[in-house]
């Protein structure tokens, strides 16, 4: 190898290792479990801590991430905590559970972030193993465990039969109650839908990275990928705008955004974006290779710009009242004596009096 090519290789390698050591100061992403054994059924706290850079975007991953064999419980998006170098610090913590026992494996978990020159990258937390054990003793199986014996039947000669039936009733009059009250219960859960307490741009991004690591263009299943795509900006839109979206189209969601006064621009491009979408979704349209991406790229943009922005409704201007002249009946007196008693109004029609005098 001459020198010039191993100088030459020298610099690329330092280039490399001074870029990954950058990435490396940029953020730091670091997972924890409060147990590493359990016993089935037991809740397991799986924590990921993300420190960042105040110049990166942080998407947070969405609460169906795949964490394994393990069933999420609970999730919790944890308050952004400020450094005192400048930096944040976010926590994520998950609830789980497995009623299987054995070894176990929670995957690394990507973390999406956005660089200052809106390069998407990931960063993953590091496995976890937990062990999940069996509630019986060591070395029991469960072929080798016994029932307990019957107890022995309890006999009813010489009980007062007065007494039986004032049970089987209070029983009856507790079973009706039950009843009762878990219907009335139900009635109220069912009135009562859960409503997810995160601000609509964080239920936007999660929703929209789960999209992404579905990969469904790559699977060849476009339609279904702009059915969810706009589904999910028709949703942050109209929570954002505290407006009924669910069911409109692009002509009255274009309305609708015009009314909350919506940027300009911002309206011009969501606008542009759900009308490529319904081409492709209704008019069989099978749009280029990479535009699935681009249009996967602007709904985040558009949830980025329109994050911060205050609903605001346009004042409804009353239209004017259009004056129309009433008819006139040509024999009908205009003058101010056309209100006066008749005898007045003929005494000052016939001029003035003559001077007898």
């Amino acid at each position: 190898m001459t020198p010039v090519k191993r100088i030459a290789l020298i610099v690329i390698a330092s280039v490399l290792v001074a870029y990954a050591c950058r990435a490396a100061d940029l953020i730091d992403v670091t997972a924890a479990v409060d147990k590493q054994s359990a016993y089935i059924g037991d809740l397991i706290k799986y924590s990921i801590t993300i420190t960042y850079d105040s110049t990166l975007q942080l998407t947070p991953p969405a609460a169906g991430a795949n964490l394994g064999g393990f069933e999420v419980k609970d999730y919790d998006f944890g308050e952004e905590q400020k450094l005192d170098d400048g930096r944040r610090r976010q926590t994520i913590s998950f609830d789980l559970r497995t009623f299987t026992t054995g070894d176990y494996v929670i995957p690394p978990l990507p973390i999406q972030y956005r660089m200052q020159d809106s390069t998407v990258k990931y960063i993953s937390a590091d496995p976890i193993k937990i062990f999940i054990k069996s509630v019986l003793a060591e070395g029991a199986s469960v072929d080798s465990l016994q029932p307990r014996p019957l107890k022995a039947q309890a006999s009813l000669v010489g009980k007062s039969k007065t007494l039986w039936i004032i049970i089987a009733l209070a029983a009856v009059l507790i079973a009706g109650g039950l009843i009762y009250y878990f219907m009335r219960r139900r009635k109220v859960v069912e009135k009562a839908p859960y409503v997810d307490p995160r601000p609509s741009w964080e239920i936007a991004f999660a929703e929209l990275a789960l999209l992404k690591d579905k990969d469904l263009p790559g699977q060849g299943e476009v339609k279904p990928f702009y059915f969810e795509l706009t589904e999910i900006m028709k949703k942050y839109f109209g929570l954002k705008f505290e407006f009924d979206s669910a069911d409109m189209t692009t002509t009255e969601l274009d309305e609708a955004l015009f009314d909350v006064s919506l940027e300009e621009e911002l309206h011009r491009d969501a606008i542009s974006f759900f009308e490529h979408a319904d081409l492709v979704k209704f008019a069989k349209y099978i749009p280029p290779f990479d535009r699935p991406e681009l249009d996967w790229e602007t709904a985040y943009e558009l949830v980025t710009k329109s994050r911060d922005m205050i609903p605001a409704r346009r004042a409804k201007v009353a239209p004017e009242p259009v004056l129309v002249a009433a008819e006139r009946d040509p024999n009908e007196d205009d003058s101010e004596l056309r209100f006066a008693p008749p005898e007045l109004r003929e005494y000052f029609s016939s001029g003035e009096p003559e001077d007898k005098s």
